[in-house]
């Protein structure tokens, strides 16, 4: 479990300013749809044997239609002995309409952190334990006409919740 000094360091670092360059939405009722959506599932059903090894489950949601593998995309993020490392993930369906399985795909060593994306515009960040358990998850948002809004993810942004996880296994 993450200490509550880790907690806070890591949301600090996922709630930085705005993205320059990200569109900008001025007023909610603009938006006809609501934005993609996902949520992460953990611990996965260890009695499902269609989900057997599965690190966590993705429930992607899209206002007019049914999310496919081709509409997420899903990297690893790390430092591996010092070094910043990217891993590209696959996810993998399963017997769920718009459920996804992420079975793990990266080194054992190093400090980690997974960005699953639905449809190019809604970003889930979670973050791992030295188990390689799940030890948070964050989708990042910013506030338009009193509505959560997906917001786009800086890498600046990765890069400071990588430098809070490694400082806290030093």
């Amino acid at each position: 479990m993450l200490r509550p000094a880790l907690v806070s360091a890591i949301a600090a670092a996922l709630t930085l300013a705005g993205t320059p360059g990200a569109p900008a939405v001025t007023n909610a009722s603009a938006i006809i749809k609501w934005p993609p959506w996902l949520s992460i599932e953990s611990p996965v059903n260890p009695f499902d044997r269609a989900n057997h090894g599965a690190v966590l489950l993705v429930h992607a949601m899209m206002h007019d239609a049914v999310p496919t593998v081709g509409d997420l995309t899903a990297t690893a993020e790390g430092i591996v002995s010092g070094q910043r490392r990217t891993v590209s993930l696959r996810l993998d369906t399963t017997s769920q309409a718009g459920v996804f399985a992420l079975r793990r795909q990266w080194p054992t060593e190093g400090d980690w952190l997974l960005r699953i994306t639905l449809a190019r515009s809604t970003t889930a960040l979670v973050t791992l334990d030295g188990s390689g358990d799940v030890a948070s998850v964050r989708v990042p948002t910013r506030v338009s006409s009193d509505v959560a809004l997906p917001r786009p993810v800086a890498a600046r942004e990765i890069d400071s919740v990588l430098a809070v996880l490694a400082s806290q296994r030093r």
